[in-house]
């Protein structure tokens, strides 16, 4: 589910980054593209972007064979590091005073085989928030990994953090175990919001300055599956509904004016079919 979710995201982030230039050009602005460079390796994503420039995301070393999440500012790209162990990234955007959400691996072998994060290194990965040069690891519910995503301006950050409960939807064929809840982290501790109609695994990807969060629930077995994309307000899960499909269902961020971005299933419900909502 993590895999075509993060899939989908890339695809997104990539038919916005192709219609700006088309509205500029249409407006008859001057742009320029900037060259963020890398870490070292020969390749660098960006994720996200705040109201002051800062881009975060993710960028390989010299060698290409780890890769380490970072944060652009006036023309300075930083290297987050790790928690110990090879990989971090970074997936969403910085807050406006510039913290940073994602996941990172540690040292430590996964009791289960486990590769949460798809670094394909089996180490565990923790959560974290990077901020003013430190990374600090986030709580999970009890389970060994998680993922931090989107930090809003009261420091609140969305994400999924597993439980110590095996979650018999897995795909066996998989390393996937332990179940994985959506979370949001505030002041350090973790909060588990509810998942929609008994899914058993879900994941917050952004929320707003209102403490409104966006993200999905479903099943793990299959990554077609993440068939709920959901609102959670007042300590609810708000099923968005869908442009007529069951699958490929998923809200990606909010804005403070409660608008929300995402993906919908269309009726076809096939791998590839599904639009862009607001």
């Amino acid at each position: 589910m993590k895999s075509r979710t993060l899939m989908c995201i890339t695809a997104m982030a990539l038919f916005a980054a192709l219609a700006i230039p088309l509205q500029l050009i249409a407006q008859h602005t001057r742009y320029t593209v900037t060259d963020l460079g890398t870490l070292g390796g020969t390749f660098t994503f960006a994720t996200g972007i705040n109201n002051r420039g800062s881009v975060e995301g993710h960028s390989t070393l010299p060698g290409d064979t780890a890769f380490h999440a970072f944060l652009w500012q006036k023309g300075v790209m930083t290297d987050l590091g790790t928690l110990g162990g090879p990989n971090s990234r970074a997936d969403l955007r910085p807050s406006e005073s510039d913290k940073v959400g994602g996941g990172a691996n540690t040292s430590t072998p996964d009791p289960f085989g486990e590769d949460f994060c798809f670094f394909g290194t089996n180490f565990i990965c923790l959560p974290f928030l990077w901020q003013k040069g430190v990374m600090t690891p986030l709580q999970t519910l009890g389970g060994n990994n998680g993922f931090a995503g989107g930090v809003n301006s009261r420091g609140q950050v969305a994400g999924q953090a597993e439980i110590a409960s095996p979650d018999p939807t897995c795909d066996p064929s998989t390393p996937q175990v332990l179940q994985f809840k959506p979370v949001i982290w505030r002041n350090g501790n973790v909060q588990e919001l509810p998942t929609f109609a008994g899914d058993p695994d879900g994941q917050a990807f952004a929320l707003n300055d209102v403490g409104q969060a966006v993200g999905f629930s479903g099943l793990c077995i299959d990554p077609l599956t993440a068939h709920h994309a959901l609102l959670w307000q007042n300590g609810r899960a708000i099923n968005l509904g869908t442009l007529g499909g069951t699958m490929n269902n998923a809200a990606f961020d909010i804005n403070n004016q409660g608008q929300l971005v995402g993906i919908s299933g269309l009726p076809a419900n096939t791998d590839l079919s599904f639009h862009a909502f607001l």
